[in-house]
């Protein structure tokens, strides 16, 4: 067993890496990679063999991942958009529930109780795959924060109304009234328990942080199992709404240390999937999958394309929000972890009560999650461009809130750009917010942290700290994670870390054009010993990029603006110019002789 857990956590985490590489949701992997290693193929992992220890795996797992997704949530953009949020979570479940239940009991023909557990079971989205699809599209901030929060909320929801359908399955109709006040009375005492010990674990960690300080992110996850469990022991199946509110409440009380905490959660979360869907796709015979056929499909299609655009369509109608946005919207509702776990389970229970089709809806509910996170993880991104809905406004992310980079971000809002830094240096920090430059206060490599800066509706990032890895890293980060295609590390010509080929072979350009003495060039932003300006190309530069034509090394190119398209961007090695061209120059000896190809040029001198 133990060899089972240790081969399931490498495929799982290997499944992520290549999610992340190739661009998809990583649970596309974790599905095809746990079917090959289960029973069916190479049968490296039997999760028959966990027997009942099974199950109870599955019930931590998803407590651990709901309490991450609660953590996360922003109270301020759930108030933001709560007009959409409950509707969606609330009338939109039910829209969810009933459409996917006659889709099954008409293409199908299967029992309505059982086409109705199909209906509860793909009621949720979900965080784990809804995040990273959303990543890699620059779509508006409201339509991220809306379905991100969907996937927050309707998880616990969903799983909760799954069992109570499975209740009624169990059970005659006579005791229906009855398996709703239980649904009902599950929620309350799992909110109430999740918010006092969220509050709990709130309060000690603040009051008891300088002596738990190295252990305090343990405390925090054994006392969130602390919190499920207790749930569960007062009432069965009421510990996901605890997990998910409890989390929801420590996030937002400013607990000392949140930002480790939070990155430490990230990355259990990930282990976490990478166990628990690593033991559910191998767990899934093929033949449930496969007896489905054509009508099968036909369910999940009728899910994607019609119940969910009825859903939008129907609890949306009050908001602000326009027909392309709605239409965005309806397409984008991928299945995840949550679905697949609470179907296994009630499967893993119907087969020990030995009720015939638990295994034809596990294999729906897979098949929906396969079919929905393979075509929106691999054609949302032309969907949101052919709808408008993508993040025209320009924005650049900074990597560093040194004299340089607060410089850059000063000359990028005077041409109205917007703009972000992030840095991990305290001081740096508070320098840029009394200068009045927004900034994060974070570790750039923590994709968690990154985000904050709004990365995911950015066009560009530039990284200029006096680590040439950091900056060539998160470089990377943001071009493969974010898909941020104009991503570029300033290259410190003292660091000698990483040289301009390698660079290159990563899909990167250096920013500025040139390797740069970052040290000389903070100091002399700091002692003002510098001047910005901006000149015209001239026909005499046309088709050639800056550094081909011998510039001094005081001359430092920031930026570029295109005269054809207006196009701003950070400039870079290899940019080619053409005449008409903008380029703004940071000179650090203004009394220098004059270089030839500008003397003749006007500069128009900027303020910073």
């Amino acid at each position: 067993m133990l060899t089972m857990i240790i081969i399931a956590l490498l495929v799982g985490v290997l499944s992520q890496i290549v999610g992340v590489r190739v661009g998809l949701p990583s649970i596309v992997f974790l599905l095809i990679f746990g079917v090959l290693i289960g029973p069916e193929f190479l049968g490296l992992v039997d999760p028959d063999e966990f027997g009942e220890g099974l199950e109870i795996i599955i019930k931590l797992c998803v407590g651990i991942i709901l309490f991450e997704a609660g953590l996360n949530l922003d109270k301020d953009e759930v108030k933001t958009h709560q007009n959409a949020i409950i509707p969606l979570i609330s009338i939109g479940a039910v829209i969810t529930m009933v459409g996917g239940a006659a889709l099954a009991k008409y293409l199908l023909d299967l029992p309505w109780n059982l086409a109705f557990l199909y209906g509860a079971l793909v009621i949720v989205t979900g965080p784990t795959v809804v995040q990273p699809l959303l990543r890699r599209i620059k779509v508006k901030p409201n339509l991220k924060n809306i379905l991100e929060q969907e996937g927050v909320f309707i998880d616990p929801i969903g799983a909760i109304v799954a069992i109570f359908v499975y209740e009624i399955v169990l059970q005659s109709s006579s005791a229906f009234m009855h398996s709703v006040g239980l649904v009902f009375y599950r929620l309350m005492i799992g909110a109430i328990i999740g918010v006092v010990g969220g509050y709990i674990i709130s309060v000690s960690v603040k009051k008891f942080y300088v002596y738990m300080e190295e252990f305090s992110d343990l405390f925090v996850l054994v006392s969130a199992l602390a919190i499920y469990g207790l749930s569960e022991f007062i009432i069965l199946e009421s510990g996901l709404m605890a997990a998910v509110v409890s989390g929801m409440v420590v996030g937002n009380l400013n607990i000392p240390d949140e930002e480790n905490l939070k990155k430490f959660k990230g990355k259990l979360t990930v282990l976490v999937i990478s166990l628990l869907f690593m033991l559910l796709a191998s767990d899934l015979e093929m033949k449930n999958l496969l007896n489905l056929g054509f009508k099968g499909l036909l369910v999940v299609v009728g899910l994607l394309f019609v119940v969910r655009p009825i859903e939008i369509f129907g609890t949306l109608f009050k908001t602000e929000l326009n027909l392309r946005e709605k239409l965005f919207l309806s397409y984008i509702a991928p299945r995840g972890i949550i679905a697949a776990s609470i179907a296994s389970l009630i499967s893993i229970e119907l087969k020990n009560r030995d009720i015939a089709g638990g295994e034809v809806v596990q294999g729906l509910v897979f098949l929906t999650i396969a079919f929905s996170v393979l075509l929106q993880g691999s054609t949302a991104k032309y969907v949101a461009r052919l709808l408008k809905v993508t993040f025209t406004t320009s924005r650049v992310v900074i990597v560093g809130a040194n004299s340089l980079g607060r410089l850059l971000a000063k000359v990028l809002r005077e041409m109205e750009i917007g703009v972000c830094l992030i840095d991990t240096n305290t001081r740096l920090v508070d320098l840029a917010r009394k200068e009045g430059i927004e900034v994060v206060e974070g570790n750039s490599l923590d994709i968690d942290q990154l985000e904050k800066t709004g990365i995911s509706h950015s066009d560009s990032l530039v990284s200029i700290t006096t680590s040439d890895k950091v900056n060539t890293f998160v470089s990377r980060l943001a071009k493969v994670d974010f898909g941020i295609e104009n991503t570029h590390p300033v290259l410190n010509n003292l660091a000698d870390d990483i040289d301009t080929q390698s660079i290159n072979k990563l899909g990167l350009h250096i920013a500025f054009g040139k390797s740069l003495n970052l040290y000389d060039v903070y100091s002399k932003i700091s002692a003002k010993e510098y001047v910005v300006f901006r000149f015209d190309v001239g026909k005499s530069m046309n088709g050639n990029a800056l550094e081909d034509i011998a510039l001094p090394e005081h001359l430092i190119p920031l930026i570029i603006k295109k005269k054809k398209t207006d196009e701003v961007s950070i400039y870079h090695e290899g940019k080619i110019l053409e005449t008409g061209d903008q380029v703004t120059i940071l000179d650090l000896s203004p009394f220098a002789t004059e270089f030839d190809l500008l003397e003749n040029s006007e500069k128009q001198l900027i303020e910073v």
